[in-house]
């Protein structure tokens, strides 16, 4: 494993021991399977998992713009901008 928490093995390497890969799997070190040397899936632990997909969400509901509204956004101005900033400062 490198110092990543990265492993890559193939998959027809991996059919044999998963049960032992399934257990070296933990927050951040996940393990990549490749057939003919190309990336196929990954075995990641649940949990961080679960945390990852929570997190995208997070960001997805703050950024998302729904593009039926595009036509009714603007540029804001730099001062309208300071003056946000200026608020949130309060």
């Amino acid at each position: 494993m490198n110092s990543l928490g990265v492993s890559i093995i193939s998959i027809t390497e991996a059919r044999t021991k998963l049960g032992v890969l399934a257990e070296r799997v933990s927050k951040e070190n996940f393990i990549i399977l490749t057939k003919g040397g190309v990336p196929k899936a990954t075995l990641v632990d649940f949990a961080y998992l679960q945390k990852l997909i929570a997190e995208v969400r997070k960001i997805y509901q703050r950024t998302y713009i729904d593009p039926k509204l595009l036509p009714l956004t603007r540029e804001f101005t730099d001062n309208e901008i300071s003056e946000w900033l200026r608020e949130d400062k309060i």
